[in-house]
């Protein structure tokens, strides 16, 4: 589940699941259209590897060839390549990160419920990208927040408005032309998990005992602002580490305004949340969060066992374990 050494692996295992595909050593090429399915609606390849990714980094090299219509120096005017993130199946919602989609040269797509594709996020264009040339695509996830880089370069950075699917890296292809893909590599890292909570006793208490803990042996890594940020807070900051993590924690027991703030920034970016109260100290919910489901425990040895318990099923469902 973890890579807790963060390297950089080559991905060797791939499946084609949608269109033709030749599979080699290091080398993946989707084969585009084929003449005799030229009468077909489909001009799209998924091939998928056997990597279930949500956080971290992902490398291929890509080329195109040239458009056998126009000049030699030109793209195939309908070729584009993207590394897959959040495979379920063909019809399911996943996101494409690559070159050449929507006559751009740098792109962010979504496939949405119900099988339609939409541009979140696209740079450049088209007829600046080189046939018969290697572009090294680069793609790190952290949360909800995506950065692209195209040898070496940044050329896109972009928050997502809901979570990234969990599901299984892979290629992408579309056109009537062969696009290769080479070199696909992955470096797959813990997510994070933001908590929200008022860092007095007894509650920094309850977090390194019980929250830290519970948190990384279900392969995640806790995070609250003045751990990540130190001295000198700032809102944009807090809103970067709840952007980026895969998770938020909020104890909301004491009625702290920035908690709540953090917490509604989460349910905003439609973050999967998980909502923490000492049963002693706090009867009721207040009535904006009424509807979501809380953890109430009890400040007791007994109630610190009975928490970790269920926190751990909170995060396996959500982790899809």
């Amino acid at each position: 589940m973890v890579n807790e050494n963060d390297k950089d692996e080559p991905i060797t295992n791939w499946a084609p699941v949608v269109g033709q595909w030749k599979i080699e050593t290091g080398k993946v090429a989707y084969l585009g259209q084929r003449p005799s399915q030229q009468s077909t609606s489909t001009q799209y390849g998924i091939c998928v590897s056997d990597v279930r990714f949500t956080e971290g980094e992902a490398t291929v090299a890509i080329r195109f060839p040239a458009d056998s219509d126009g000049i030699g120096d030109v793209v195939a005017h309908d070729a584009s390549a993207c590394l897959l993130f959040g495979y379920r199946s063909p019809r399911e919602e996943y996101l494409n990160v690559g070159l050449g989609e929507y006559r751009t040269a740098y792109s962010i797509s979504r496939l949405e419920p119900g099988g339609t594709w939409r541009a979140i996020a696209a740079v450049g264009s088209k007829e600046n990208l080189t046939p018969d040339r290697n572009y090294n695509l680069h793609v790190r996830i952290q949360g909800q927040r995506v950065v692209v880089e195209v040898d070496g370069v940044r050329v896109l950075e972009h928050v997502l408005d809901t979570p990234l699917p969990n599901g299984q890296l892979g290629l992408f292809g579309f056109g009537t032309a062969t696009v290769e893909f080479t070199r696909p590599s992955v470096s797959r890292q813990r997510g994070t998990v933001f908590v929200a909570m008022q860092f007095s006793e007894p509650y920094h208490e309850l977090y390194k005992e019980v929250i830290e803990r519970t948190v990384w042996e279900n392969g995640l890594v806790a995070r609250h602002a003045g751990e990540v940020f130190g001295p000198g807070i700032i809102l944009q900051d807090i809103i970067a580490g709840i952007e980026t993590s895969k998770i938020v924690i909020a104890e909301i027991t004491p009625p702290n305004p920035n908690v709540f703030y953090e917490l509604g920034y989460a349910h905003a970016l439609k973050k999967p949340t998980i909502l923490l109260a000492d049963r002693a100290k706090l009867e009721k919910l207040p009535f904006d969060i009424s509807g979501y489901r809380c953890l109430f425990y009890e400040n007791s040895i007994g109630g610190k066992r009975k928490v970790e318990e269920a926190l751990t099923r909170h995060l396996m469902a959500i982790l899809n374990v």
